[in-house]
């Protein structure tokens, strides 16, 4: 089978290793916009390019006659890139563009949840002068959270009490939005524990992957500045130590709605990821925000644990004929931690080289998934800026994971990058069961 992937990140590398685990049978196309030194050793043809160059991203899947395409990033898929493909006749594993208006606006989003699913959010408001704003924050007792309408790489959200430190301080921020964007979004903040629940879907399938929590600030604790996420973990049975039953039956309840939703909207079956941002709080479970692709770092995680024929999986997603029952995921635990420039997010620095002793890493029973980096030789790498790499490890829990990894990286880890320490830990995830038991005894 020949086989389409369009991206080049941390979730790129982890979906292309998924995807040629059967490497003598298929083959892997990628279009990418930068260099991913852990596809292009297992791709059969890596092309770099513009993402939303959607004629040139066409021309290269039709010369080399690929079977169907995986869409990675949300870029392409809220400039229709699918559309364009689907047009020539290859089947897509990623939504159309309107479908994918649910991540690329987020008033979209909180509209059609309110038309058509008509519970499970929060209380929001399109607010477009600081005079609204304030009205709204007096609302909900202070507690907002101030997000740009639309994309924002998971860091452009600010958080009252996190971010924010006074009504002002966000009065400010919201001003400045209004006169960049012309409007802005607030939300009520809620409180509790988030997580992350990714379902494939394909037209009336739904199939519900690992559950996954994601740590998106930048220093231990959850302390400093947004991030893209520092990394995730997953527990051996697919759940997490704090939600109930009902919470995971809720969030799969609201994900089903929404794909509902989506296909009467459009008028077309949804095919692809479809990633549920939740928050775990006093009355159950609410909707943070939707994505329509697969999160990075949870993409890291999940797709390491698939135990069946991926490609073939995602093949038959992509053509609207999912079997639910051929999909199958390992019954172990995972996590993921990513090593990033030391003064990240803040600064984007580049060039930094560092040695990387990567036999290392898989001798300790890791893998490593590259994200922006470059090669310089052997063992010497260049930073591009972000995230540079994730490793990722499968065990019998998050802790005993996080111990080896800690052990590992005292050991190998270059003094320009920097990774948290606390994701999946023991101490962590007592902390998270207690708040939620707290919260809602």
């Amino acid at each position: 089978m020949k086989i389409g992937l369009l991206g080049s990140g941390g979730r790129e590398h982890a979906i292309a290793e998924a995807l040629k685990k059967e490497s003598q049978r298929d083959r892997l196309f990628v279009f990418g916009n930068s260099s991913n030194l852990g596809i292009e050793r297992i791709a059969d043809q890596y092309c770099i390019g513009n993402l939303t160059e959607t004629p040139a991203i066409v021309s290269f899947f039709k010369l080399h006659s690929v079977d169907y395409v995986v869409i990675g990033p949300e870029l392409p898929l809220t400039h229709g890139v699918a559309d364009a493909l689907r047009a020539e006749n290859i089947p897509v594993l990623g939504p159309s563009k309107l479908q994918a208006q649910l991540e690329g606006s987020k008033t979209f989003m909180r509209h059609l949840m309110q038309e058509y699913v008509g519970w499970g959010s929060l209380r929001w408001r399109e607010i477009n002068s600081t005079a609204e704003a304030r009205r709204f924050i007096d609302e909900v007792d202070g507690q907002v959270v101030v997000k740009p309408i639309g994309l924002t790489g998971g860091k452009g959200v600010q958080v009252m009490g996190q971010h924010l430190h006074s009504v002002d301080e966000a009065l400010s921020l919201i001003d400045e939005i209004i006169r960049t964007d012309g409007t802005v979004l607030l939300e009520e903040r809620m409180i509790g524990e988030e997580f992350s629940r990714i379902a494939l879907v394909s037209g009336n399938t739904f199939v519900p992957m690992p559950i996954a929590q994601d740590f998106k600030y930048a220093f231990e604790g959850d302390t400093g500045g947004m991030t893209g996420g520092m990394g995730s973990y997953t527990m051996q049975d697919g759940r997490l130590p704090f939600l109930s039953e009902s919470d995971i039956e809720q969030a799969d309840r609201l994900m089903a709605e929404v794909v509902s939703a989506l296909e009467k909207i459009s008028g077309t079956p949804y095919r692809g990821f479809l990633y549920g941002q939740f928050i775990a709080g006093r009355h159950g479970v609410t909707i943070i925000e939707f994505n329509v692709r697969l999160g990075d770092p949870e993409a890291i995680n999940v797709m390491a644990l698939f135990a069946c024929d991926t490609a073939n999986v995602l093949y038959q997603a992509a053509l609207g004929n999912l079997d639910a029952e051929a999909v199958s995921f390992e019954k172990r635990a995972s996590l993921c931690k990513y090593l990033v420039p030391s003064g990240y997010p803040e600064k984007s620095q580049k060039d930094l080289i560092f040695h990387l002793d990567e036999t290392k890493v898989v001798q300790a029973g890791f893998q490593i998934r590259f994200a922006s980096v470059e090669r310089q030789s052997d063992s010497t790498f260049r930073t591009l800026g972000s995230r540079t790499l994730a490793i990722v490890g499968k065990g019998e829990n998050p802790s005993q994971l996080s111990n080896a990894l800690e052990g590992l990286l005292r050991e190998i880890e270059p003094p320009v990058l920097r990774h948290r320490q606390d994701i999946g830990s023991e101490e962590t995830l007592t902390r998270k069961v207690d708040h939620v038991r707290r919260l809602r005894s």
